[in-house]
Order: structure tokens, then C-alpha cells, then sequence
């Protein structure tokens, strides 16, 4: 199984979502699962590859554009893919994921999410899509988006595109462990 991870990369988040990230890394490796995600050391998304690339680097598969080429904290190995650009860069995440896991996160993230429901609805990956509301994080998006099909800007079956949990130990039950 395939885990894509989307997050922060960010070094000056706050240490609660850190830890998170901490007990996301020990759910996948426990899993023994292949990630997905982009090549940086920091943030919540640092933690998880650092944890993985060190105890499992066969397992650790990334994708940047050439946009981010330039971050000195990028790293590349030889199971990284470069895109020419970010949307391509996503396409391929969605397209190579059995689930994405979306945790707190800036624009990235939240365009990350945005898309991946979007390209779902139109039958463009069939991943499974989990925001995690650490923290209630994401309660503004998620607010958002209720609106949207209760305002009928979008079919209610489409709500079932995604999943919403509000903790790392709620992830497991979508987790399968590879033998």
C-alpha cells in the first residue's frame, strides 16, 4: 500500500503537530506501507520521511517539482520524481496513492486537498482521500466545504469523496498492513 502524506514543511509549527506526525510515522511503519511525499526534513511531512528513510529508505518514494529544486532542504534520491510543475506534481501523487493523508498544512496543503477532491469527482484517482482535523485545524475548511453541498454547489454523494478524522489513532482503520 501506498501512503502519500501532505502537510506542513514548516520548521516553526507548533510542537503539537509534530508530535502528531510522530505517531503517524509509527502507525506506517508498523503497516509496513511504501510513502509518498515531497523531499523536505522539516515540518510534520519532515518527520514522517526522516523516520522512514532512515529505518525503511526502499519504502520512501518522493515527488518534486522544479519549482522546489531550489530549497537547499530538498532532498533528492534515487526513488525521487521531478515534475515539471506542481499540478503535475500532485497528478502523480493522486495517481500513485491508495490514501492520502492530509494533515495541517499551509496553501499546499490546502490545494493539495482541493484538488485531490476535485480530480476524484471526476474519476481521475480512486485513492482514498483523510483530512485530519488536528486540533481543529481544518474546522474553517470544513466548514467551507459543508456549505458548498448544502448550498447544492455540488451532489451530496460527492461528500463521500473524503473522509474527515480528528485524530492520528483514527487513521489505522484505513491502513492496511502489508505482509
Amino acid at each position: 500500500m501506498k501512503v502519500f502524506i501532505g502537510g506542513s514543511v514548516r520548521e516553526q509549527i507548533d510542537n503539537k503537530y509534530k508530535e502528531e506526525a510522530k505517531k503517524l510515522a509509527d502507525i506506517i511503519v508498523k503497516a509496513n506501507c511504501d510513502v509518498i511525499c515531497c523531499a523536505s526534513k522539516w515540518g510534520e511531512v519532515g518527520i514522517v520521511y526522516n523516520e522512514l528513510i532512515q529505518k525503511y529508505p526502499e519504502r520512501v518514494h518522493t515527488a518534486v517539482p522544479k519549482a522546489h529544486l531550489k530549497y537547499k532542504d530538498t532532498e533528492i534520491t534515487k526513488k525521487t520524481v521531478i515534475t515539471n510543475t506542481i499540478n503535475e506534481r500532485t497528478d502523480y501523487v493522486l495517481k500513485n496513492s491508495d490514501i492520502c493523508i492530509f494533515l495541517p498544512g499551509g496553501i499546499g496543503s490546502i490545494y493539495e486537498i482541493m484538488s485531490s477532491i476535485e480530480t476524484k469527482r471526476a474519476n481521475e484517482h480512486n485513492s482514498k482521500l483523510i483530512i485530519v482535523n488536528l486540533f481543529g485545524y481544518y474546522d474553517d475548511l470544513i466548514k467551507m466545504l459543508d456549505k458548498v453541498f448544502e448550498e447544492d454547489f455540488a451532489d451530496k454523494k460527492d461528500r463521500e469523496n473524503y473522509v474527515i478524522v480528528d485524530n492520528i489513532e483514527d487513521i489505522k482503520k484505513y491502513i492496511k498492513k502489508e505482509e
